[in-house]
C-alpha cells in the first residue's frame, strides 16, 4: 500500500488525486510529524523546496512526484543517495503536447517587450501622459525570432511567430533537422542566431550539470536592438551580465518569467533583473507563471498520476 501526500492541495486535480487513491490513502496539505513516517509517495508543485531537511521528515519515502519539466526545486542528487525515485513531466512527454500555457506566455512577454505596453499603460495612468510617440516600435512581421531549444514549448511558440508573419531560427543540436523543416523553420549554429535575431527566446532545458548559455560573450553578439525572453530557467542567463548589457545600451529589452535564485533564500530585491525593473528599465518579470493556468495544471496533474500509479504498481507487482 502506497500512502501519498500532497502537499500543495489548493485546486488539485480530482482526477488526479483519484488515481492516487487507487495505491492507497492520500493526505493533503499539512499533516501530523506521526504520519509523516508512513508517507511514501510526495506530490509536490513549486512552492517548496524539496531538500535534504524537508526530506529527512519522510523516512519511508520511495518517490516524489512532480508536474513539472524542471527539477530545480528538488534536491536530485540526495534523492539518489535516499533511493528516491523522482517523477516529473520529462517523464510523460509525449502525454504534454497540448499543453500551451507557457508558448502563450512567452508569446505575451515578446509582444508586452516589443511594443512597451506596460509602461505605456503605466504613463498614461500615473502621469496622465498621452505621448504615443515615446512608445514607437516595430512590427512583428519585419523581425526575426531565435529560438534557444526546439522542443514542445519552442515549436509552439515557432508556430505562433510564424502566424504573425516572423522569420523564425532556432538553434538545438538534438533535434533532426526534418523536424525544423516540418515547423518553418531555420535551424542554425548558436552564434548565428544571436547575430541575426531581433528577439531571442530561451527555451531549453536545464539541469545541476548544465551551463549558463547567454553570458557575457553570447550577449555581446547580439543586435543592439535586440530583446531577450526567457521562460524556461534562470540559470540559462547570466543576469547580471544580462542587465549590464542593457543598461550600456548593447540589450534593448528583457522579460522573464524565471529568476536563476527563485528558489534559494536569496531576496527578490537582491536579483539584478528585478532591481533594473525597479529602476524603470525595459524590464519585465513575473513570478514563474508560464505554466500557472487552471488547464496546464489539472492537465499535468492528471497525466502524471496516471504514470505514476502505473509505475509504483509495477514496483509491487
Amino acid at each position: 500500500m502506497t500512502q501519498t501526500l500532497i502537499i500543495e492541495p489548493d485546486g488539485y486535480s480530482s482526477r488526479a488525486i483519484f488515481e492516487y487513491e487507487k495505491m492507497g490513502p492520500v493526505f493533503q496539505g499539512e499533516i501530523e510529524n506521526s504520519l509523516k513516517s508512513e508517507i511514501s509517495l510526495l506530490v509536490v508543485r513549486l512552492a517548496h523546496i524539496i531538500d535534504k531537511d524537508f526530506l529527512v521528515q519522510f523516512p519511508s519515502l520511495i518517490a516524489i512526484a512532480t508536474p513539472t519539466t524542471g527539477l530545480t526545486h528538488i534536491d536530485t542528487s540526495y534523492c539518489v543517495k535516499r533511493n528516491i525515485k523522482v517523477f516529473s513531466l520529462r517523464d510523460c512527454k509525449e502525454n504534454i503536447t497540448r499543453i500551451t500555457s507557457t508558448s502563450e506566455l512567452t508569446f505575451g512577454l515578446i509582444i508586452n517587450l516589443l511594443r512597451m505596453i506596460t509602461p505605456a499603460h503605466n504613463n498614461v495612468c500615473a502621469k496622465s501622459d498621452w505621448n504615443r510617440y515615446q512608445y514607437q516600435s516595430r512590427q512583428l512581421s519585419t523581425l526575426t525570432l531565435g529560438l534557444i531549444g526546439f522542443g514542445r514549448i519552442g515549436r509552439h511558440v515557432a508556430s505562433y511567430a510564424n502566424a504573425f508573419g516572423m522569420h523564425v531560427m532556432a538553434f538545438d543540436p538534438f533535434i533532426d533537422q526534418e523536424v525544423f523543416i516540418e515547423a518553418n523553420v531555420k535551424s542554425v549554429d548558436l552564434n548565428t542566431l544571436l547575430k541575426k535575431s531581433d528577439i531571442v527566446s530561451m527555451h531549453a532545458s536545464w539541469n545541476s550539470n548544465s551551463e549558463c548559455i547567454i553570458g557575457k560573450t553570447e550577449l555581446s553578439l547580439m543586435k543592439h536592438s535586440a530583446l531577450l525572453i526567457n521562460t524556461a530557467r534562470g540559470a540559462l542567463i547570466d543576469e547580471s551580465e544580462a542587465v549590464s548589457a542593457l543598461k550600456k545600451g548593447k540589450l534593448t529589452g528583457i522579460a522573464v518569467d524565471v529568476l536563476e535564485d527563485e528558489h534559494s533564500a536569496k531576496s527578490l530585491s537582491e536579483s539584478d533583473i528585478v532591481l533594473a525593473a525597479k529602476e524603470g528599465l525595459n524590464v519585465i518579470v513575473t513570478p514563474h507563471i508560464g505554466g500557472c493556468t487552471v488547464d496546464a495544471m489539472h492537465i499535468t496533474e492528471e497525466v502524471l498520476a496516471k504514470f505514476v500509479v502505473s509505475q509504483l504498481s509495477e514496483w509491487d507487482g
